[in-house]
């Protein structure tokens, strides 16, 4: 059952990402809002968009194991876009205007919080609540398995070794896009232009066969 569903998946997929591809070239046009941090986010959505588009090209070629490793790094790309948008990282701003200063074995210095620390910084802010909420139950279902395919671990090695079952990778998959589907509103907010967003609602309903939740 989950492969003939798999199959059909796929090119789907691939369908929603060349609708993303073309709104996020309108959004270049408009350019997010000047300030650095709004900036940063932008191409920390832009980074994440690129590795969702990435797994799901490595997913179709076989490289399974290669494609599921890219689902934390779009994951945590935006996050890390969300941070910058909302929380307080004047701090780190103020380090990053000294980075050409920064000797190769000081980067350390550059680096953004961790992601679970990002995530409760996020939570003392103003960000959407309903998108918090959405962000946190990925990272509960998803964490463990994504640190695996990250970091080599024994999902990865016996999945490479012995193939991954249809329905695994068919709900990976749906979970990653409804991160991509987030994503593409973070992009679209940092515009600041209202019109930016209306592509998002037909994003939702076109493609709502590649969404793990139902929309309205």
């Amino acid at each position: 059952m989950y492969k003939s569903k798999l199959d059909a998946l796929l090119p789907r997929c691939f369908e929603m990402y060349e609708y993303m591809s073309e709104h996020i070239d309108l959004l270049r046009e408009l350019e997010p809002v000047p300030e650095i941090k709004h900036r940063l986010a932008f191409q920390s959505g832009i980074l994440s968009f690129e590795h969702g588009l990435s797994a799901l090209k490595l997913i179709q070629d076989g490289f399974l194991s290669s494609g599921f490793a890219l689902m934390r790094p779009q994951y945590e790309s935006l996050i890390r876009g969300f941070w910058l948008m909302f929380a307080d990282n004047t701090t780190w701003l103020a380090k990053l205007s000294s980075a050409g200063q920064v000797k190769a074995d000081e980067f350390k210095k550059l680096e953004t919080p961790m992601l679970g620390d990002m995530l409760k910084a996020l939570d003392k802010t103003e960000a959407p609540a309903h998108i918090l909420t959405q962000l946190h139950e990925f990272r509960t279902i998803n964490n463990t398995p994504l640190n695996s395919f990250t970091h080599s671990g024994l999902l990865a090695l016996i999945g490479n070794g012995n193939g991954y079952e249809p329905k695994m990778m068919y709900d990976a998959i749906r979970n990653c896009n409804a991160v991509a589907a987030i994503n593409m509103q973070m992009l679209s907010n940092l515009t600041g232009y209202d019109e930016a967003m209306e592509p998002i609602s037909d994003l939702h309903h076109q493609f709502v066969d590649c969404l793990p939740i139902h929309h309205a």
